[in-house]
């Protein structure tokens, strides 16, 4: 599969985030506008959220990287998990699910769902016809009248990255020892920096409904003395 580059600014790091999804049989999955005033919150959301987690993840993998190499950082990445339930991330009770997946996996635990591999076939036509991969929004149906909102930012290998995701043969023994290890079925090499690794989606939850009409906001609790 030939591998292809993303522009600069659509850039964020290829790290390894552990899966947190409810996948669907029998969805039907499409796009819409982000930029659409009815779709501007969800859209914000998910932004907030993935630059968030790109924010935090970079952190951690650097300080690995200064204090161990690329071998401490394979062992960051394949420590690193996030939570299952309840609160994903912290102030932002509306996401519910956050994955990062890619056609060329390195932990098969992100194998992409249909309503994901929708998503990566899109960015890989958009640069196919020369347009630059944007953040995405998609609405899914679920079975029983439900419906899901997810959205997607494309993944970049930047310079950092290809330490541990470029071709195999520029790697060091112990960095191939520690990949084989963890990642027996890695297929998440080869690339150059530039190059679309894959996606980052976050699951966003519906709103609270709104108070009724002249309700009063509880009384606070009164300490006791």
């Amino acid at each position: 599969m030939h591998l292809r580059t993303l522009p600069v600014p659509a850039l964020i790091p290829a790290l390894v985030l552990a899966v947190a999804s409810a996948t669907a049989a029998d969805i039907t999955a499409r796009f819409v506008d982000p930029e659409a005033p009815e779709n501007l919150e969800i859209r914000n959301l998910g932004d907030r959220a993935i630059n968030r987690l790109a924010v935090t993840l970079v952190n951690e993998v650097s300080v690995a990287v200064s204090k161990g190499g690329a071998e401490k950082a394979i062992d960051v990445c394949h420590l690193k998990a996030l939570p299952l339930t309840g609160e994903i991330l912290s102030g932002m009770p509306r996401i519910t699910a956050i994955k990062r997946t890619s056609l060329k996996l390195r932990n098969p635990a992100n194998s992409p769902d249909p309503a994901e591999q929708l998503a990566l076939r899109k960015v890989e036509s958009d640069m196919e016809k020369g347009l630059p991969p944007k953040l995405m929004v998609q609405q899914i149906d679920l079975p029983g009248g439900k419906s899901e909102w997810r959205v997607y930012r494309p993944v970049g290998i930047l310079p950092q990255c290809v330490a541990c995701h470029g071709p195999k043969e520029n790697m060091s023994p112990e960095l191939q020892a520690r990949l084989k290890e963890h990642y027996p079925d890695d297929q998440a090499t080869g690339y150059a920096a530039g190059q679309f690794r894959g996606l980052i989606r976050v699951t966003i939850g519906d709103a609270p409904p709104a108070p009724p009409p002249g309700a009063k906001s509880p009384a606070p609790t009164k300490k006791k003395a």
